[in-house]
């Protein structure tokens, strides 16, 4: 008690300078960070809004309750989940034109990074409604920087692509990546993601998977992809909980780092150019999955190209590259 009473009169005191432009013509919309797992990860001022606004808009009222609880929070907790988005943000849009102040939260974290939110903040722009950011946590900035990789450049792509052809896509984009790429996943998808990275990327690319982070069983997995697979496999929390997933940058090969037997490769491939029967010929060669081949590093690293490229195009670069490559070989 004696601690919530501390946060009320530091609250109290902080209200003071931070008082809401009540003169406004519309409420004001706030969109606001809460824990990634840990209570106590919150900031003051996302404490003194979530006090002061009419109403607070979340994805689940029950687990939005045991935040509220700790912080003696007492406003009107209304449901907006991905399935009321549409139909909940106009009833919202019209409380914030009457005047009235909301704040949106999600059950973890920042609203809108792969959480609903976004069609009720464009509805408010559209009705020139004031939306304020109060950040604070974030999974995605927490995982990257433990995760000892170089991250001055990364993607965050959300929960990895559910069908075949964007997954396919997505691989094509992680194989010649030069930033690190981010990605949400559940522990029930979890190793059937990991299998298809082990099939498909090198495997040599280094991982980085946290589970549950700030929360009590708090784990960290580094390695390559099969490692950190193996790992979380036999370990006794296995694939429960929540993960962010941390894949490095791919690595950089070089035409001197190409081996006698790659350029084995590449000589016969420089015969049969198109790419995907090149796939198949430099696994066979090579004795290794498709994917993981040596040749696949080298071809898909040096094209440098997007997947969006014609076929022409694709096969002028690829034999380009092949003839550089001999050339230096020899």
């Amino acid at each position: 008690m004696e601690e919530h009473e501390k946060i009320k009169k530091i609250v109290s005191i902080h209200a003071r300078f931070n008082k809401f432009d009540m003169s406004k013509k519309f409420g004001c919309l706030y969109i606001v960070s809460t824990p990634i797992g840990n209570l106590d990860d919150i900031t003051l001022r996302a404490i003194e809004t979530l006090h002061k606004v009419d109403i607070c808009a979340c994805e689940d009222t029950r687990k939005s309750k045991i935040l509220f609880n700790k912080y003696s929070i007492k406003t009107k907790l209304t449901s907006y989940h991905k399935f009321s988005e549409k139909s909940k943000s106009l009833d919202l849009i019209q409380k914030l034109k009457d005047g009235l102040n909301i704040a949106l939260i999600s059950d973890a974290g920042t609203p809108l990074v792969s959480d609903p939110g976004k069609y009720l903040v464009s509805e408010a722009i559209a009705n020139d409604i004031f939306i304020s950011p109060i950040p604070g946590a974030t999974s995605v900035i927490a995982a990257l920087c433990v995760s000892g990789f170089d991250i001055e450049k990364f993607s965050f792509y959300g929960f990895f692509p559910r069908k075949s052809k964007e997954q396919k896509k997505m691989i094509e984009k992680l194989v010649i990546a030069d930033n690190v790429s981010v990605f949400f996943e559940s522990g029930k998808r979890l190793e059937k993601l990991l299998d298809f990275f082990s099939n498909s990327l090198c495997i040599d690319r280094k991982i980085f998977i946290a589970r549950e982070m700030t929360k009590i069983h708090e784990t960290f997995y580094r390695g390559t992809i099969d490692e950190v697979q193996r790992n979380i496999l036999k370990s006794s929390h296995g694939l429960k909980g929540e993960f962010v997933i941390v894949l490095n940058s791919s690595v950089k090969v070089t035409e001197d780092q190409l081996s006698d037997e790659e350029a084995r490769v590449m000589k016969i491939l420089s015969e049969n150019l198109d790419p995907k029967l090149a796939i198949k010929i430099g696994s066979k060669l090579l004795n290794k999955s498709r994917n993981q081949t040596a040749f696949t590093i080298s071809i898909e690293a040096r094209r440098g190209v997007t997947t969006g490229i014609s076929a022409k195009d694709r096969y002028t670069t690829i034999k380009t590259a092949i003839k550089k490559m001999l050339k230096k070989k020899k």
